[in-house]
């Protein structure tokens, strides 16, 4: 808490009208001042007091504002809202904290008023590919505490119909008939505070404490529903939802790239077992960021930038399009990627034995043994009760194939032990020029040793920087938890994904083990700067987790996401143009910023998208823009998001024609399938509610 002077204490205990200091609190401070202490001007026939005068007077200041502070603190109190988590682990240290403003709590708003930072100094080692600005002149240092934005009317009136509501203080509540947090369900399913539209957002939070679910809103993040859990002991948490901002206030939108998958095999699972998912397990990103879209890999360089846009069935209104950004990183052969160190730690305890998890664990790791080469070096490292060596690094394929047949579950599950054991074996054969990586495969269930996904962050994040990245493959459904896994290979500079068939097994270990493996970024981070004379607001749909503040942008201390050989990152944004907008206008300009791992040098590029190139109708789009719009509309029906349009069957629909236009892309079928499934489902839910 900052320091306040006694004007200060005074005015802010003046400004509630409805509030009294506890009764007797005062009398009570005065009886607990021993007579030697006291203060007042001597009189005669009263004690004198045994300290100076200075000292006196110092006392009393210091009581002054002990008991003003304390008031304070008793009002602030009172006006929160209510923290509650499921055991919320103690709030970890500075080194293990999590990393900078891009993944502080995934239960933040994205964007809260905070003092203006001083831009960071340009790394000498620059490469600007285009121009510094494509729209206009860095904005001037923001105020200090830049006034709050009045949420749009047409969103409120549409909110209101969906069960949010509005409070004194313009702000979004979330429906009431929301249910509170359960062990084992919820922690901090919405986000709370100030959001959307401040100059210069950054996302904010407490780590390891949740948010109730009644927290005030505004236009940055949306709360959502909550649905009965069909499975025991599984554990998410959102991060809210990204409503629209204002051009005027706010034109710069800045996130960290993610090229995470496991909500929408997650949604997989949850759908082929007849389950509609958890709405707090859909992150828009990682289904779009699923699927191909045919974008071309650069011809030369890194990455290739792809920008269109087109009408959409599932925007707000005639005056709204649909923008798609897509980074494609460039290919590396198998034979030409670097050698790879790979420490397996994997869960052996008794939860690993259900739905014979472990028995996928294997046959997955059996086929990764058929990619590797002389090379390459694989050990592993299993965790039940506490941890044991149980093969250091070789390339020995028959030795690590024996050594895999021999799992088998056992006990309890110490996360912590099995991933210090891993990093332990990791530095003792690291070596250089070589993809250093442990791959963590587990449900995520810690209930032994310090279970909270933040006791071991900061250890995980201090060797992603040294070389060793961590990936984490999570299994089962049911004694699963999504939100540990996830902010595990966030911190640890790694991948996270979700095996729900041998399949998808064989879709990351052998289709796309080199992308696994060859780290083509490190921190890429993608800024979007909006001409307010074309676009009156715009929102991003999806990466509210990555969220960074926009000044911190070319800040090199930020940890942003990280980017393997041939992936692509997918982003789309939902914007409102103005109607006197000139139809050959720059619509908004995309500045990416990545760090090469082997040279570190740091690379900023621009795209530049003008209101002629958007196609002029939802059918003479392009395929893939097409199918990405119908993937992220599916995730925002899921989520619940009150800015989805259409209905799960339009989906489908629509995705049947997507299929057919992208002949070499099965997953767009696939995403037809699980769309009806996922309206019988809901269909079938409504029916027994009648």
């Amino acid at each position: 808490m900052s320091r306040l002077s006694e004007r200060e204490i005074a005015r802010k205990l003046a400004e509630p009208e409805d509030f009294e200091p506890p009764a007797g609190l005062l009398e009570k401070i005065k009886n607990e001042i021993p007579p030697e202490v006291a203060v007042g001007t001597e009189t005669s026939g009263e004690r004198r007091s045994i300290m100076p005068s200075r000292q006196r007077w110092l006392l009393a200041a210091s009581l002054v504002a002990m008991i003003g502070a304390g008031l304070f603190a008793l009002r602030l109190r009172q006006q929160a809202p209510p923290l509650e988590s499921v055991a919320a682990p103690p709030s970890p240290p500075a080194a293990a904290a999590p990393k900078s403003e891009v993944r502080q709590s995934d239960a933040s708003p994205r964007r809260q008023p905070q003092t203006a930072v001083p831009a960071p100094q340009t790394s000498p080692q620059l490469a600007v590919k285009e121009e510094a600005s494509a729209i206009s002149p860095a904005p001037e240092r923001l105020p200090a505490s830049p006034p709050p934005l009045k949420v749009e009317l047409k969103d409120l009136e549409r909110l209101k119909a969906l069960g949010y509501a509005r409070n004194r203080r313009d702000q979004i509540a979330a429906p009431a008939e929301i249910p509170a947090p359960v062990e084992g369900g919820v922690e901090g399913g919405i986000a709370g505070g100030v959001a959307g539209g401040v100059p210069g957002g950054v996302i904010s939070g407490v780590p390891g404490k949740a948010v109730a679910y009644d927290a005030p809103l505004r236009a940055g993040h949306l709360a959502q529903v909550s649905s009965a859990q069909p499975y025991q002991d599984v554990f998410y948490k959102s991060a809210g939802i990204n409503g629209f901002v204002e051009t005027a206030a706010d034109r710069l939108s800045t996130f960290g790239l993610d090229v995470d998958t496991a909500s929408y095999t997650v949604t997989r699972r949850y759908l082929s077992d007849g389950n509609l998912p958890d709405p707090k397990s859909v992150r828009v990103e990682e289904f779009v960021n699923f699927f191909d879209y045919g974008d071309p890999p650069p011809a030369g360089g890194d990455f290739a930038i792809t920008a269109e846009g087109a009408p959409s069935p599932f925007t707000q209104g005639e005056g709204y399009r649909l923008l798609r950004f897509n980074i494609r990183a460039r290919q590396v052969n198998a034979e030409q990627r670097r050698p790879a160190v790979l420490t397996f730690v994997i869960d052996v305890s008794g939860s690993m034995d259900q739905e014979n998890r472990l028995a996928l664990v294997k046959k997955s790791l059996s086929l990764l043994l058929d990619q590797l080469r002389p090379t390459d070096r694989i050990g592993l490292v299993t965790f039940g009760d506490e941890a044991r060596v149980l093969l250091e690094p070789t390339n020995d394929r028959e030795a690590v194939r024996q050594a895999i047949e021999r799992l088998q579950p056992e006990g309890s599950t110490n996360t912590e032990d099995g991933l210090l054991k891993g990093y332990e074996m990791a530095d003792r054969n690291f070596r250089l020029n070589a993809a250093n990586r442990i791959i963590l495969c587990s449900d995520g269930v810690a209930n032994v040793g310090r279970t909270g996904p933040y006791a071991i962050l900061g250890r995980i994040g201090r060797e992603a920087r040294r070389g060793i990245e961590l990936t984490t493959f999570g299994f089962g459904m049911g004694n699963y938890n999504d939100h540990l896994m996830e902010q595990l290979a966030d911190h640890g500079d790694g991948r996270y994904a979700y095996i729900d068939t041998l399949d998808e097994a064989r879709r990351l270990l052998v289709e796309g083990l080199t992308g696994t493996l060859q780290t083509i970024a490190k921190d890429a981070k993608v800024q979007v700067e909006f001409n307010p004379q074309a676009v009156a607001r715009y929102r991003l749909l999806g990466y509210e987790n990555r969220d960074i503040a926009d000044e911190r942008f070319r800040d090199e201390k930020v940890d942003a996401g990280e980017i393997g050989a041939g992936h692509s990152v997918t982003a789309l944004y939902e914007i409102e143009l103005r109607p006197d907008a000139p139809s050959g206008s720059l619509a908004a300009a995309l500045h990416l910023r990545y760090r090469a791992p082997e040279i570190g040098n740091v690379t900023e590029t621009i795209r530049k998208l003008y209101l002629s190139e958007l196609a002029p109708s939802w059918e003479k789009a392009s395929p893939g823009f097409r199918m990405a719009a119908l993937v992220a509309q599916f995730a925002e029906i899921l989520k619940q998001s009150p800015w989805a349009k259409g209905s799960l069957n339009d989906v489908a629909r629509q995705a049947r024609t997507a299929a057919g236009e992208l002949a070499k892309n099965a997953k767009a079928s696939e995403l037809a399938d699980l769309a009806e499934k996922a309206a019988r489902i809901k269909a079938g839910e409504r029916k027994e509610e009648r």
